[in-house]
């Protein structure tokens, strides 16, 4: 009887280190402080998920969502600092970091973001969102050889990641490199013909080069995928400008 008394109490020790513990009060706050925050109620999402740090200082899915309501609000600070704490308590999480490195860039401090996109890709190779942040911030501080390095990179080693092909050709032509913008956006379209902005970009492109017909035609290609944006009436009105600019009604180009 006594062995039975003692296994029985054997097998409830084991039982209770394998049950998963009850929710508690922090969790429960941070449960509702979701559902708030996914509603877009952010004010009061930031309001319960702080009373769930107060109950639970190491409760990471209340600073979490705390430093994601904080940047849908824009308060960008308020929500480095909150990552900050995060990361003080679970620096494991690449998704962290990158967090808060797109929070400096959102921040106006692309300087600070890029040690912490370089620790979420440390953690994380597969992260290809914080590779292109990481071009941008080192785009963003004049370092465009290190961004082109990025994008190169990321085009050989994911050629469907487009993201990559469409970074880069838009900060060559913000660079004044049109040629190269224009064969980047063609490879571009090669792999998605639907992807519209990639017509706009080589549209732009010939414009600089004062490949006018050219410019013409693909902004009209532009126009065909997207007719209704403010890009669209920008197009609009650039070939309307060429047109009565540069060609005559028979669309020949006039001497100039």
């Amino acid at each position: 009887m006594r062995i039975n008394t003692v296994v029985n109490k054997n097998l409830a020790k084991a039982v209770n280190k394998v049950n998963v513990k009850e929710n508690t009060r922090s969790y429960n706050l941070c449960v509702k402080a979701d559902a708030l925050r996914f509603a877009k109620l952010y004010k009061d999402a930031i309001s319960t998920y702080l009373q769930a740090i107060l109950l639970d200082r190491n409760e990471v899915a209340a600073y979490s969502g705390l430093a994601s309501s904080y940047k849908y609000l824009k308060e960008y600070k308020k929500a480095i600092k909150t990552y900050q704490k995060l990361i003080a308590i679970d620096d494991s999480k690449d998704e962290y970091f990158f967090e808060l490195g797109v929070c400096h860039l959102l921040d106006g401090q692309p300087e600070n973001a890029i040690q912490y996109l370089i620790k979420a890709i440390v953690i994380n190779r597969e992260n290809l969102e914080a590779q292109i942040q990481l071009a941008i911030a080192h785009e963003l501080v004049e370092e465009e050889d290190l961004s082109l390095m990025i994008y190169n990179k990321l085009i050989e080693t994911n050629p469907g990641f487009l993201k990559a092909y469409y970074n880069k050709a838009a900060m060559l032509l913000g660079m004044g490199d049109y040629m190269e913008a224009s064969a980047t956006f063609f490879q571009l379209i090669k792999r998605n013909p639907d992807y519209y902005k990639a017509y706009l970009g080589i549209a732009m492109s010939f414009d600089k080069m004062a490949k006018y017909k050219d410019a013409i035609r693909y902004y009209k290609k532009f126009l065909e995928l997207k007719q209704c944006s403010e890009d669209a009436a920008f197009a609009r009105e650039r070939v309307n400008e060429l047109r009565n600019k540069y060609f005559s009604k028979d669309n020949k180009l006039k001497l100039v």
